[in-house]
């Protein structure tokens, strides 16, 4: 692993963004978007699209490839260290490999196949980049979807899509199917309705300040990621995981589960949410979230989503608002103002 350090290390200020995964990590989101742009024309792109919320550049080869570029820490990245055999990479101030690890990985493997690319803004507040895109009328033509944006070295995580041949396919490169939760291509899948699977980008303990960055397992999948997409296949569907069971007694019946569920009318509500302030850290299921500029507080300590695109917010579940103390967020009703909630499954429905 000597090698790939010594890589990484060289001229770092000077060598092309696509051999220097140091500088991705140290940069912001909107610097590495702007030159994200640059870089992809330098490896060759012509048609490249820079909107709010993404880069997306059109290539050769079937396959688009996806990764974000925001990450949850507030700092940048100034001060980055090595494992005695250069193998693992950290910082005090969190290294982001949770998504840098994954945009590296793309620029590193379009430099030999000229892949479709998609770069997605605002991941870890809520996919807004991945939305943008889907919204957007780009429809890439391409066989499936490659996402590198998840722990590990290992897993292939592919959400509600059911497609078992594309889950063969992958998973023929040496991967084994995991589960997962949400990726950008939750979104962005279903929408193009094209399979899409997400691969590990080699870093771990992802949200955290002691996030690390395995160096061979990002080289070992830069290269199987690279066999898969030089390697002929189909066009794979987008198929729409379904859930079965038993109903009324000893029926069975072929519905989805989401058909079960006993909807009640939707009732709009409005109700005073204070935006969190820049110093506020969010608690989600134990884990400590840096980026909370899309959240909200209602005055009985609830956290809520606000999402732009439907100018309303959603409740989310088991979360802390934290104040710079360390202590639970106080409301204050002088800079809370009156905003439309909405049920999780209604802000679902209408951003499909």
């Amino acid at each position: 692993m000597k090698h790939i350090k010594k890589q990484i290390l060289s001229n770092v200020t000077e060598r092309p963004l696509a051999n220097n995964l140091e500088r991705i990590l140290r940069m912001s989101q909107k610097s590495l978007k702007r030159e994200l742009a640059e870089e992809l024309k330098r490896l060759g792109y012509r048609d490249i699209k820079a909107p709010n919320g993404f880069v997306y550049a059109q290539g050769e080869v079937p396959v688009l490839l996806v990764a974000h570029l925001d990450t949850v820490h507030k700092k940048f990245v100034k001060t980055i260290c090595y494992s005695r055999d250069g193998n693992v990479m950290m910082s005090p101030e969190g290294i982001g490999g949770d998504d840098r690890a994954g945009v590296y990985m793309i620029l590193q493997i379009i430099q030999n196949h000229s892949c479709h690319v998609l770069f997605c803004e605002d991941e870890e507040i809520g996919g807004h980049g991945a939305r943008d895109f889907a919204n957007s009328k780009i429809r890439p033509n391409v066989n499936y979807i490659v996402e590198m944006d998840r722990r590990g070295s290992n897993d292939a995580v592919f959400y509600n899509c059911a497609n078992p041949e594309f889950v063969d396919f992958v998973c023929s490169f040496g991967f084994e199917e995991a589960i997962g939760s949400f990726s950008d291509i939750s979104v962005i899948a279903p929408r193009l309705g094209i399979a899409a699977v997400n691969i590990s980008a080699g870093y771990y303990n992802e949200h955290h300040k002691h996030e690390s960055i395995d160096l061979e397992a990002v080289e070992h999948n830069i290269a199987r990621i690279s066999q898969m997409v030089q390697t002929p296949s189909e066009a794979f569907e987008y198929i729409e995981r379904q859930f079965y069971g038993r109903l009324w007694q000893n029926s069975f019946e072929d519905m989805s589960l989401w058909d079960y569920i006993d909807r009640e009318p939707e009732k709009k509500e409005t109700k005073k949410l204070m935006p969190l302030p820049d110093f506020a850290t969010l608690q989600i299921n134990g884990q400590l979230l840096a980026e909370c500029s899309r959240y909200m507080l209602d005055a009985q300590g609830k956290v809520y989503n606000y999402i732009p695109e439907l100018n309303a917010a959603i409740l989310s579940e088991n979360t802390t608002a934290i104040s710079e103390a360390g202590q639970s967020l106080k409301f204050k009703i002088g800079e809370a103002r009156l905003t439309s909630v909405i049920p999780l499954e209604t802000a679902l429905e209408l951003l499909q």
